[in-house]
């Protein structure tokens, strides 16, 4: 009976702290999940259209300590492994403990249009569970990106989750939300960029997140970003160290306080990305 009170009281927590399908990625949260226009592993769930610039194999492993409540925590995996004319990605996250518990898994494809434009598609799988009295629900979904460089300093880029509404439960015909994301990249030198994006849910008012990222040496990357709804600000660092990255980040939220996260990844292997911008190059091939 306890842990069924406990379950009623984190509930409110949990929608607030959860927005349905959420970026992931210790990287993207230390820049306010503004991660539409981020290349990345991460890519493989936060947008498609930016996994098609994702040219080496990549994996990464995350873990969130949400408000520091331990059955909230959340943790996943993302892959990315590029091909000859695109880049295929695979992500999972989970959430919550053995009374309550959401899970995603996403397999998703991005492809280059021309050297500067992408597009991407991901199928979604989500699940449910709540307590053995109720059992669990799943649903099956699918969302769509668009990334373009239409400036050699900005990138723009836009994001559909589950565009038709995809039903999880008959009871009440609950749904689950639709998200549009819609973001922008503005790199002002090899060590400074900013971020911006305006997400808006079916079931939710606008979100506005933004961050910047400062690259003062090879090695060490410091990030600083923030969200509208819910209110929140967050910061974070990472080490890139041969392909390997380790990021460390925070969200701050004025009532329920910290959010810590932190994150794994590996590049390994060649870039697959064709290089015959000259005759130099295509010699070189």
């Amino acid at each position: 009976m306890k842990s069924f009170l406990l379950l009623l009281l984190i509930t409110p927590i949990c929608l607030l702290s959860s927005n349905g399908e959420g970026p992931i990625g210790a990287r993207s949260s230390a820049l306010g999940h503004a991660s539409s226009t981020l290349f990345d592993v991460w890519s493989a769930r936060n947008n498609q259209g930016s996994l098609a610039f994702v040219r080496k194999t990549e994996v990464g492993a995350f873990y969130e300590n949400r408000f520091f409540v331990k059955d909230l925590s959340q943790s996943g995996f993302a892959v990315a492994a590029p091909i000859k004319k695109g880049t295929f990605g695979l992500s999972y996250s989970s959430m919550g403990y053995n009374l309550y518990r959401e899970s995603q898994a996403t397999l998703s494809y991005g492809m280059k249009l021309s050297e500067n434009v992408a597009v991407g598609v991901g199928i979604d799988y989500m699940n449910t569970r709540i307590a053995d009295i109720y059992g669990q629900a799943h649903a099956v979904s699918g969302s769509i990106g668009l990334t373009a460089k239409i400036l050699p300093q900005m990138t723009i880029a836009t994001h559909i989750y589950n565009p038709f509404r995809a039903k999880i439960t008959d009871y009440n015909n609950e749904k689950i939300p639709t998200i549009f994301k819609f973001g922008a990249q503005y790199v002002f030198s090899k060590k400074v960029f900013i971020v911006a994006e305006a997400e808006k849910t079916s079931a939710q008012k606008i979100n506005i997140k933004g961050g910047i990222e400062y690259n003062p040496s090879s090695l060490i990357y410091l990030r600083v970003g923030g969200s509208s709804y819910p209110t929140q600000a967050a910061f974070g660092l990472g080490v890139n160290y041969n392909g390997l990255k380790i990021d460390v980040s925070s969200a701050y939220h004025n009532v329920l306080g910290f959010s810590p996260q932190i994150g794994l990844s590996y590049a390994f292997g060649k870039d697959k990305t064709k290089k015959l911008n000259t005759t130099e190059e295509a010699e070189k091939l």
